[in-house]
């Protein structure tokens, strides 16, 4: 199948593709060059956390979520 024919809505095989706007069969854009820049730092910063130990403050927020998270179900039972 070529491209030209993938993007015709007439020529789509299957009739929902048939009932589909041009725009949406279209090509996604290209990013900017920016963009890409920051898709790469913020990877890059993910990379990082994976990276870290638990602190006693990420244990006292799970404990405290836990926490209130186990109250709200009993009290929705009750």
């Amino acid at each position: 199948m070529t491209r030209s024919r993938a993007l015709n809505p007439e020529l789509a095989g299957h009739p929902f593709r048939r009932t589909l706007p041009a725009h949406v069969l279209s090509r996604l854009p290209v990013f900017e060059p920016e963009v890409i820049a920051a898709m790469r730092k913020a990877e890059l910063r993910s990379q990082d956390v994976e990276g870290r130990k638990l602190t006693l403050q990420d244990v006292k927020d799970f404990l405290l979520a836990y926490c209130a998270c186990f109250l709200a179900v009993m009290v929705f039972i009750s």
